[in-house]
């Protein structure tokens, strides 16, 4: 049987019947949230006519000397003009009057109530002023609708003079981790590594989640997955999707009226991810249990399934090189974890989808296709990961093997 691609499996997930919801927030709640309408600059930017160094404002002519009649303070207009061999102290974002220029006092000196301006120094109308409307006209589009709100961004709604923006309601997620031997204490227990890191991974989306453990037995499983279903929009689960005779979610998800809309897709890690919805419009999300298998596909699948509910955002791929040749030698699309370096792209050696260590050490995922060969310098996409910076990964311990192109 022909596996489905991971682009036709972004199709089916784009094609989910899905309602957006939206909400108004303070700017000052709207770090991470998703906007729904665009926020245009309320007025011109600057206001007026903006002093950007701390001087004299004065108007432009043959002479060199100046009677200093006044001092404008940020925040504060001088209404009456300038005469001609008059000029006024003025700080930096201080309005300046029309038709001045602003020397700088390190280019003058004080004799008395005399300004002197150095020998040399060109008096120009303009100079050392932002004019007003020069970063932004009133009506201009400073932020569009879709765009994840970042700290700099919050401060571009700000300045564009908005109190209040329209976003999109983020869902409600849960969260259930599967099997027993997470969490274990025997022998053979399981550390709960994907339980946090999709915890934070919402927390990074501005998305509240629940979370909760089912164990390997049926009926335990259904009355979880039912008890996070009636409070969620979206329920992603963790193992049990695969052959496995306890893989049991895709048979309880159905139990609960869960229509499968993809299982299994043609790539690594990853590849027996499961979608399905159901008539009221809930949606489950299966993700494997290997831990890189899980913060692959909670960057490819789920996050892209909560922009969804909010306006069709999605994560950023870009474009960057290759800093080594490379080779991959596997039959399935490979979405590879990758530091980015000044040179580019280096992908990291690991030993396969449970190898987390290795995939923390890097910034993001490389996609390569199956059975490719690149050279140095090849241009590839790459998805960085999601509420970090480039270099913040964490450090690779030292390695006993390890096949780059493993599992």
């Amino acid at each position: 049987m022909q596996l489905l691609s991971y682009d036709d499996a972004l199709i089916l997930l784009k094609d989910l019947p899905i309602e957006a919801k939206r909400l108004t927030v303070s700017v000052a709640e709207a770090v991470g949230r998703v906007l729904a309408r665009d926020v245009c600059a309320s007025q011109d930017q600057p206001p007026f006519d903006r002093g950007t160094m701390d001087g004299f404002a004065l108007l432009p002519g043959k002479e060199l000397s100046f009677r200093v009649v006044g001092t404008v303070l940020a925040g504060e207009r001088r209404d009456e003009s300038l005469a001609p061999g008059d000029a006024v102290a003025i700080m930096t974002g201080a309005p300046v009057p029309a038709g001045c220029c602003v020397v700088p006092v390190e280019n003058t000196e004080r004799d008395g109530e005399r300004l002197i301006i150095a020998e040399g120094y060109e008096l120009r109308v303009g100079r050392n002023v932002a004019p007003r409307g020069e970063d932004a006209r009133r009506g201009d589009l400073v932020l569009q609708a879709g765009t994840r709100l970042s700290a700099a961004g919050v401060a571009a709604a700000a300045m564009a003079g908005a109190h209040e923006l329209q976003v999109y309601e983020p869902p409600r997620l849960g969260i259930c981790t599967t099997g027993d031997e997470v969490g274990s204490d025997g022998p053979a227990g399981v550390v709960d590594c994907n339980g946090p890191l999709l915890s934070a991974l919402a927390q990074t989306l501005g998305v509240s989640a629940e979370r909760s453990h089912a164990r390997d037995e049926g009926q335990h499983l259904k009355a979880t997955l039912q008890s996070l279903a009636d409070r969620s929009d979206l329920v992603v689960t963790v193992g049990g999707v695969s052959m496995g005779e306890r893989d049991l979610v895709p048979g309880v998800a159905q139990e609960l009226g869960f229509e499968v809309v993809l299982h299994k897709v043609a790539m690594q890690p990853g590849k027996p991810v499961l979608l399905a919805q159901r008539s009221d419009g809930k949606i489950l999300l299966g993700l494997p249990g290997n831990p890189v298998s899980v913060l692959a596909t909670a960057h490819l699948f789920l996050a892209p399934l909560i922009g969804r509910f909010m306006g069709n955002w999605k994560p950023a791929w870009m474009t960057r090189p290759l800093a080594l040749n490379y080779q991959h030698r596997g039959k399935r699309r490979l979405f590879l974890p990758a530091r980015l370096d000044r040179d580019g792209l280096h992908p990291v050696a690991w030993n396969g989808s449970g190898d987390l260590y290795s995939a923390t050490a890097a910034d993001g995922l490389v996609d390569l296709a199956a059975g490719g060969a690149w050279s140095r310098g090849t241009l590839l996409q790459f998805l960085p990961y999601l509420g970090q910076g480039v270099g913040e990964h964490s450090v690779m311990p030292a390695r006993v093997g390890g096949d780059p192109t493993c599992c």
